[in-house]
């Protein structure tokens, strides 16, 4: 029976299970249209053969069981459950992720996204995801797994709530990490921990390269961000690695003036390289596949 004859989602007892229901037409998201891309068996991209949404659960599965069983898994849980006992939480509410990349042809994005498949069956979080380039295939894939998909593209800008929320964004730009501390900026920042590339690393990257960044934000809260270096040992090298769990602390928070938090200009990335899609340059994308559509 194919996969999308399952709602797919609910856990049990600690495990992942699949509950039958009825068939049902799939609906339409208005007004949006994203990129297609072919589904394949091959992590390389090769886009030769197709595979079905069960086949794709099925090595989803299989990479999860392989994270899970990683020391590296170990580390990261241990150190989640160390920092909420550091923010006076007992668990997390809700999951942000960003930038998880094509997971149904790329390996990285797989084991990525079977991370984030460990982090739901352990905190039962509502998990919120977006990356402008998912295709239509892999947006249905991710509902069906009981993710809410952003539909338009915030740029990292969501403001979180007063609920302890894990924001998810391995390897993704740094602009956009420094997007989403413009968003929060103030002292409710304490009520997220970010799971992303190392700050350290990001700062000592543009010291030895002599660069100037506009990434301000990264690098006015780092002197009172507590960081955990996660260590790298995962089978895949690339898959996880320089990602660091980030946390600010009431105590250091609270130590910060209030002209710290007044002084907020909006992130001006004008004549410099950035690395991800703006929300302009999604919309354009977007009309253009829904001319397409409409021309088949």
């Amino acid at each position: 029976m194919a996969i999308s004859s399952y709602k797919i989602g609910e856990f049990f007892s600690g495990e992942f299970r699949l509950v039958t229901r009825r068939k049902k037409r799939v609906s339409r998201v208005r007004n949006i249209c994203h990129t297609s891309t072919i589904l394949t068996t091959n992590d390389d991209d090769d886009g030769n053969l197709n595979i079905n949404y069960e086949t794709l659960f099925g090595k989803l599965l299989e990479a999860e069981v392989e994270v899970k069983n990683s020391s590296f898994a170990d580390n990261v849980f241990h150190y989640l459950k160390d920092s909420l006992t550091a923010l006076n939480s007992s668990g997390i509410c809700d999951i942000l992720c960003y930038g998880l990349g094509h997971f149904s042809t790329h390996r990285s994005s797989k084991y990525q996204l079977a991370l984030l498949l460990s982090l739901k069956k352990h905190y039962n979080p509502q998990i919120y995801v977006y990356d402008p380039v998912f295709s239509s295939d892999e947006i249905k894939f991710l509902k069906q797994l009981d993710f809410n998909v952003i539909t338009i593209n915030e740029e990292c800008k969501r403001i979180i709530g007063d609920n302890v929320t894990l924001v998810y964004m391995p390897h993704c730009s740094v602009h956009l990490i420094n997007n989403f501390l413009y968003a929060n900026w103030c002292k409710n920042l304490n009520k997220c921990i970010l799971l992303t590339n190392s700050f350290s690393i990001v700062a000592d990257d543009l010291r030895e390269k002599n660069k100037s960044s506009p990434i301000d934000y990264v690098f006015r809260i780092r002197p009172y961000v507590t960081e955990i270096t996660l260590r790298n040992d995962f089978v895949y090298e690339e898959v996880f690695n320089d990602l660091s769990i980030h946390t600010f602390l009431e105590q250091n928070i609270n130590a910060i003036p209030e002209s710290f938090w007044s002084t907020r200009e909006k992130p001006c990335y004008q004549d410099i390289d950035i690395d991800y899609l703006t929300a302009k340059q999604t919309k354009e994308i977007d009309a253009k596949n829904c001319n397409k559509q409409d021309e088949i």
